[in-house]
């Protein structure tokens, strides 16, 4: 059903970007990585600052381990939607794969602010700390 009402809304040009993205997350859900970043970056040249692109983008890139990209994307994220706490905990992930602990720790701490009722904040208040004594260069 997804799949018809965004074709549809494509043919229809009603809220294109919007439908072209979620035409990427059912590739996804296929298993078709290619399709989804064709849709993705559709979406992408139909609203340049469309933020789910931008997210779904840095998280296909991401598990497909091209962290450059990845950054990229949820870094415009961020800056399309500074309140966009996922992507700053995706972003928090990112850096911390590329030894980047300072922004990691920034990032992460962007995080619980938005989120500060997060149900697991326990363990990402201790994950804070390991960030925050690692970047000091104590571990």
């Amino acid at each position: 059903m997804l799949f018809r009402s965004s074709a549809e809304a494509i043919s229809e040009g009603d809220n294109i970007a919007e439908a072209y993205c979620n035409l990427g997350i059912v590739e996804l859900g296929k298993g078709d990585a290619t399709r989804a970043l064709d849709s993705f970056t559709l979406a992408l040249k139909h609203e340049p600052r469309h933020l789910e692109g931008h997210y779904n983008l840095g998280s296909l890139y991401y598990d497909k381990g091209d962290l450059r990209l990845a950054l990229l994307h949820y870094e415009a994220a961020v800056l399309i939607e500074p309140a966009f706490s996922r992507a700053h905990y995706n972003l928090a992930l990112v850096y911390h794969k590329l030894n980047d602990w300072d922004k990691a720790l920034a990032a992460l701490q962007k995080y619980l602010e938005l989120e500060p009722d997060d149900p697991e904040m326990i363990e990402f208040q201790e994950l804070l700390k390991l960030l925050d004594v690692s970047s000091r260069g104590k571990l």
